[in-house]
């Protein structure tokens, strides 16, 4: 995961690590399809299309180099397997204790409220700042007096919250601790996302469009133009697990 020291508005939906492969795929999925292209539009014949591409993919290559983002994907790798083993267990012992408190009506907040599903999520998409994002919620939720007590009436005690603690504490302190020295590479500075936002253009332009090409005459070869298809191809060869992205 990439920290932000940034003003710049981040448009690419993928992980920093991630956007020098994705552009690498969609670039040659372009280069074997541009006849195709080229008869949806006169622009992507172009020579000057192509060129202009591949010399912002060579700024964003500068900036974050493929051995960075490979080692980057390791590291995430290797963290993310940890905590997902430290949580999913009390996860499940938790949602039963807030289940019981809830038909009791001892908590703050509705049992779905609490954000176990999207701590979940996170953990099988293996995304850093999401899961620190849900596991900083539910803390703050669980630190409340209230639901402290109608937990602790179910059996939950201050060593379970202890371990959502201590997994959201190692997800904050990966970057500094453990990569400070890659993760000053990978920082999300205000010049590497402007070259990650001008390479996310072509990249959204040409999936876009070979998805509208293909949809009708070959839906299989559409759906290799998905995003979701691509990232999930990613994440699997840099075991860091499937993700559904976000709508481009």
């Amino acid at each position: 995961m990439a920290q932000t020291t940034a003003d710049t508005a981040r448009l690419f939906r993928c992980r920093l690590e991630e956007l020098g492969s994705l552009d690498d795929m969609v670039q040659v999925m372009f280069v074997t399809d541009q006849t195709d292209f080229g008869k949806a539009s006169p622009d992507y014949a172009a020579a000057t299309y192509l060129k202009d591409w591949k010399s912002r993919q060579a700024v964003f290559g500068a900036l974050v180099p493929t051995g960075l983002r490979r080692a980057s994907a390791k590291e995430v790798t290797k963290t993310m397997t940890q905590v997902s083993k430290s949580l999913r267990d009390p996860l499940n012992w938790l949602n039963i204790r807030l289940n019981r408190a809830g038909k009791k009506g001892g908590l703050t907040a509705s049992v779905d409220d609490f954000g176990l599903g999207k701590v979940r999520s996170e953990i099988t998409t293996r995304d850093m700042e999401g899961l620190d994002g849900a596991l900083s919620y539910l803390l703050k939720l669980l630190a409340v007096p209230a639901n402290q007590a109608a937990l602790a009436a179910q059996g939950h005690t201050s060593a379970d919250t202890k371990a959502f603690a201590d997994a959201q504490q190692q997800l904050s302190s990966f970057n500094t601790d453990q990569n400070s020295n890659l993760n000053a590479a990978l920082e999300l500075t205000d010049e590497n996302i402007k070259a990650g936002n001008a390479l996310w253009e072509y990249i959204i332009d040409v999936l876009g469009t070979g998805v509208l090409m293909y949809k009708e005459t070959n839906p299989k070869k559409a759906k290799t133009y998905a995003m979701a298809t691509l990232l999930k191809r990613i994440r699997k060869e840099n075991g860091t697990g499937d993700v559904k992205p976000p709508a481009a």
